[in-house]
């Protein structure tokens, strides 16, 4: 009797499943599943055997309408109702010019981050870190994304704990804190379940009418012209409210917060059908025109309807229905209690979005193997166990914090200051200088001489030249530019020696220089030799056999080798000047919005003005 074959025992719950050479040349082909192979040369995701092991369900993908309404769901989120606020510490006009400036530097820096990763085949923003500064850029990406996450995640839920109740009618703390736990059970909690994020793109479009009818709530209802009334005209309000120097910073860290959205939007990108530079665009540009339009009503009408008198959170402004005694008031007050159940329904759709983030990070760093490191989420969170377990304790941290806390401000201003400006501006720019590393040493030694003032001697440095050396920061950006290089070389040489890629989420890019792509299909080829460099019969015939099926696979699912892929790359063109000074014009505003921001946050904790 044949004896049967024993299946390999089922995975750890944090390590990918481990097969053997033979297993894969015996099933002859390779997919996106969530499995390693067992031998000295990583090949991941290769199938044993469709009928014994399932494959993975590819990743869902969404169209450019639901896209744009995922981005504009991460964008709005709960800082939409502090837009009222800024605007009084910023001043009217100076508020309007800074929600259109803070939009097109948020547009500017999603196409920016997209087109870098791009440049060098990065899956998602930590790999983007890492390929240009190290285990440093990795840490740091990861520790900004999970508390961009985790803080909106948190506010989310204590929005909805300070809010559904009192629509409800309920005054009772207890009574709001029991509606918090059902409410986030039965529509939060299930919608971060999903396993992908184009899972979300109903819901998202959902959500951008509820928030087209919340502004649209508040400006109706906003007492503008009671106010208008008494300063005799819009102009002496604008007199008095054009710019205010001395609490700009604040409202520009509340703007700053609302347009953030850089830590979802590699992933909000890689769920683009077809996501091409032409077709980001189109996205970035209706997203933040349309968060723009909203910002500004929501501003305008909420700061002239109660001037100085406005709060952070602009409902703190209309009273209750239960506080009303005037019958002509109560109207009023019950259409704005319907837009806080509006408010509460954005916030069960905005969660889920964040929970995608933060489950992200964890993956990222929690599980091993290639899927999980390059942020494959659908391959590694196919397994319902991995997505119900770790969706259900993120959700947990978050629920029972929420329940005992409700310092909401607080909340959204370390998370928008640290942050939101660290991954909207200072990576973005110095990531670009990185990535771009050669290009700007070339420009400095062009201008310059040298790209080191040490050897500036041997060039006669005359005194203008060092004190503009020193003014521009010179020195710094040349050190990140050098350290980029120096990553970004390590990167494509450990890249070089891996498998190719079996998907491109962010689009098929067409390099110039295909040296290490090619490199890469010569990988069958590598694994016919062992560590002395001396074939063996084993390797040999495994390694040639390897090399056959990836080039196969490749060309079967994509219908050509990736010398033949469609899209140029974005930024293959040499970088011109003006776009090394926009990168660091990033850098610069974000250290500025950082800095204040943090001053701002504890002279406020302080007491003082």
């Amino acid at each position: 009797m044949k004896k049967k074959t024993a299946l390999p025992p089922k995975s750890p719950f944090l390590a990918p499943r481990r097969v053997s050479s033979k297993d894969i040349l015996s099933s002859g082909s390779f997919s996106d599943n969530d499995y390693e192979l067992d031998s000295p040369f990583n090949i991941p995701t290769p199938s044993i055997n469709s009928n014994t092991h399932p494959i993975v369900e590819p990743e869902h993908k969404s169209t450019l309408v639901g896209c744009t309404a995922n981005l504009i769901t991460a964008i709005v989120g709960a800082g939409i109702i502090g837009i009222p606020y800024a605007m009084k510490e910023t001043g009217l006009v100076a508020g309007t010019l800074l929600i259109l400036i803070s939009g097109a530097l948020g547009c500017k820096s999603l196409r920016l981050l997209v087109e870098t990763a791009k440049h060098v085949d990065a899956p998602s923003y930590e790999i983007l870190c890492e390929s240009t500064f190290g285990s440093a850029g990795w840490a740091i990406c990861n520790v900004n994304m999970f508390m961009m996450s985790w803080g909106p995640m948190l506010s989310y839920m204590m929005i909805v704990k300070d809010t559904a109740g009192n629509v409800l009618g309920f005054e009772d703390e207890r009574a709001h804190k029991m509606v918090l736990v059902v409410t986030s059970v039965l529509v939060m909690l299930p919608l971060s379940l999903q396993r992908d994020m184009a899972d979300l793109a109903k819901t998202s479009r959902i959500c951008v009418l509820f928030d087209v009818f919340l502004v649209a709530i508040i400006a109706w209802f906003s007492p503008t012209s009671e106010s208008i009334s008494t300063y005799n005209g819009i102009l002496p309000i604008l007199s008095n409210s054009t710019f205010r120097p001395q609490t700009c910073f604040i409202g520009l860290g509340i703007l700053s917060f609302a347009f953030s959205c850089q830590h979802s939007s590699l992933i909000i990108a890689g769920s683009l059908k077809n996501p091409t530079r032409d077709r980001w665009k189109i996205v970035t540009a209706s997203a933040l025109g349309i968060c723009s339009i909203l910002a500004i009503f929501m501003g305008s009408f909420g700061y002239l309807g109660f001037l100085e008198r406005t709060e952070g959170d602009i409902f703190n402004n209309f009273p209750l229905p239960s506080a009303v005694t005037d019958p002509n008031d109560l109207f009023t007050a019950k259409a704005i209690n319907v837009a806080r159940g509006v408010l509460c329904c954005i916030m069960f759709f905005v969660y889920p979005l964040e929970s995608f983030v933060a489950r992200h990070v964890i993956m990222t760093n929690l599980f091993r193997g290639r899927d999980a490191h390059e942020g494959d989420d659908h391959v590694v969170l196919d397994r319902w166990d991995r997505r119900v377990a770790t969706t259900i304790i993120l959700f947990l941290s978050i629920l029972i914090t929420a329940l005992n806390y409700s310092d909401v401000g607080l909340v959204l201003a370390w998370t928008g200051t640290v942050a939101a400006t660290s991954l909207a501006y200072v990576l973005p720019g110095i990531l670009f200088i990185g990535v771009h590393g050669q290009e700007f040493l070339d420009l400095v030694e062009s201008r310059w001489g040298c790209t080191s003032i040490l050897h500036s001697s041997a060039y006669h440095f005359t005194m203008y030249d060092y004190i503009m050396w020193y003014m521009l920061l010179i020195p710094v950006w040349c050190w990140f530019a050098s350290l980029g290089k120096a990553s970004l070389t390590f990167y494509n040489e450990k890249k070089a020696l891996q498998t190719p890629a079996q998907s491109y989420r962010l689009g098929k890019i067409k390099h110039k220089n295909l040296a290490a792509m090619q490199q890469q299909f010569l990988r069958g080829q590598q694994l016919s030799r062992d560590d002395s460099g001396t074939a063996t019969t084993e390797t040999a015939s495994f390694g040639k056999s390897a090399g056959l099926l990836i080039c196969e696979q490749t060309t079967k699912k994509y219908g050509s080798m990736p010398s033949n892929v469609e899209e140029e790359d974005p930024q293959d063109e040499r970088q011109a000047t003006s776009d090394f000074l926009v990168a660091i014009g990033f850098v610069i505003f974000g250290i500025v919005a950082l800095s204040s921001g943090i001053l701002s946050i504890m002279c406020a904790t302080a007491g003082y003005d």
